[in-house]
């Protein structure tokens, strides 16, 4: 007999990665849909594809973790001396204190549903179906290329010969039979589904979308090709869809006067925002979770900026992101006399952010270390210097000796605290040095704390998954 898996449920106990016990089927107000109406109809659809966005929200994936725990794990942040418990073991890398992120296959199934249903069902008119496939393409692309980098080497930095990648679904899991468990495939074959899923979007959206980056677009389609191309060292592709990217999208790129406001507005986008995760004011975290919380006070306030990365900003534009807390008068007697990261100022609703996940300086960025990487240096330095000047740093007059470690380090100055840092270091093969106060040793790439530990109770259950060196 075979029995159908409702889409609305999560068995734990039998699908590998898909951790959650949600409803895979809500939107705003939550609600459940079976199997007939959700695969059949066009409200299903719809309520699926709304599902699959929202996910996106949840503490382990953009809501928090994703965007903070790589700088903490690296070299752009430290523990509060107060601490309620949260971030004390990152700073220190002890084992098991990855960026995580494994139960995003629940997220996968759901767009698998979605792929194999939308394209059948009646009542969706043709623009709508095919804009929902290629959301969903985008957005599967973007969940792989957030677990392989977490838990897998890059491409061209295996060590080791440790070249398993993560676990490939690619069809829904409706039935209790197809509850299989699967090894992990290697880290090409993770990448090669990565593309070919953002080459089957790229040829399905278009720019009408362009002005409205909370949904995938064209322009996010081929932001995304850009990243994973600049992480797989594919200097060529990186350098071509970036700049695709930032000519097909309304972002642009913010003045020095617009930085220190650009991440507090409310409801709107971020103006350089190619792909933002959008938070509606029901959907906070709470103290325990937002990343406003773990960042600023009166929640729990437990990261700050490193030294190192404030000597880095200097006084350019950025520098008001980082304020002194005593210098905000709500804070009052929350104030510890420490400068403060403030990107995240609960702007939406109390501990509820807007997060962008792709913005047009990293566009820049990426095609500038592309184009250093092949050698096109005076073109690299021009969007290294157009950066620049924006945020109100002097310019290069000429090329610099290191020009490729220059644009690393406005990457950190950047990108920090939206999840690129601890990613930016090991696609390179860099060593972490920690800040000094935390009187750490360097911590160098390739050991065990490189990879993140995928969670025991899958390695457990599955006896064809494969843990990672060290765990």
């Amino acid at each position: 007999m075979t029995f159908r898996i409702l889409p609305a449920l999560v068995l734990a106990a039998l699908l590998v990665g898909l951790t959650g016990c949600d409803s895979l089927l809500e939107t705003e107000p939550q609600q459940s849909v079976d199997t007939e109406v959700g695969t059949s109809t066009p409200e299903g659809i719809r309520a699926l594809y709304h599902s699959t966005y929202n996910r996106l929200t949840g503490s382990s994936y953009y809501g928090e973790r994703l965007m903070l725990a790589g700088d903490v794990l690296a070299d752009n942040a430290v523990g509060h001396p107060t601490t309620s418990g949260r971030y004390v073991s990152e700073p220190q890398n002890s084992l098991g204190t990855g960026v995580g992120g494994w139960g995003r296959y629940a997220q996968i199934n759901e767009i698998n549903y979605a792929l194999k249903y939308a394209p059948e069902v009646e009542g969706l008119s043709d623009a709508e179906r095919t804009r929902i496939v290629g959301e969903m393409y985008f957005l599967r692309a973007l969940a792989y290329h957030d677990l392989v980098k977490v838990y897998a080497y890059e491409p061209d930095q295996i060590v080791d010969g440790f070249d398993l990648g993560v676990i490939i679904r690619t069809e829904p899991t409706e039935t209790v039979e197809q509850a299989d468990f699967r090894p992990r495939s290697t880290v090409q074959d993770v990448y090669n589904l990565i593309n070919s899923d953002l080459d089957e979007a790229i040829t399905r959206l278009s720019q009408e979308d362009r002005g409205n980056p909370f949904f995938g677009t064209l322009a996010a389609a081929q932001a995304l090709k850009a990243r994973v191309a600049l992480y797989a060292g594919e200097w060529e592709d990186a350098e071509s869809y970036a700049t695709a990217a930032m000519g097909n999208t309304s972002a642009r790129l913010a003045t020095a006067d617009e930085v220190p406001t650009m991440f507090n507005n409310s409801s709107d986008p971020t103006v350089e925002s190619i792909f933002e995760v959008r938070f509606r004011s029901t959907e906070s975290l709470g103290v325990n979770s937002a990343i406003s919380s773990l960042l600023t006070p009166p929640g729990h306030y437990d990261v700050l900026p490193s030294q190192e990365l404030l000597d880095s900003i200097g006084d350019d534009a950025r520098a008001e992101l980082y304020p002194l807390d005593t210098d905000i008068e709500e804070y009052g007697g929350e104030a510890t006399g420490h400068r403060m990261v403030r990107k995240y100022d609960q702007s939406v609703a109390t501990y509820a952010d807007n997060m962008p996940v792709i913005r047009y300086s990293e566009m820049l960025l990426t095609r500038a270390e592309a184009r250093a990487e092949m050698n096109e240096d005076d073109d690299a330095l021009d969007d290294l210097n157009l950066l620049l000047e924006n945020r109100g740093r002097d310019t290069f007059e000429s090329v610099p000796a290191d020009l490729i470690g220059e644009i690393l380090e406005e990457r950190r100055r950047e990108l920090a605290f939206e999840g690129h840092r601890w990613h930016d270091m090991k696609r390179r093969g860099m060593d972490i040095v920690k800040p000094a106060e935390l009187n750490l040793p360097v911590l160098e790439y390739g050991v065990t704390q490189t990879l993140a530990q995928i969670p025991t109770s899958q390695v457990s259950l599955n006896p064809d998954l494969v843990q990672n060196p060290g765990y």
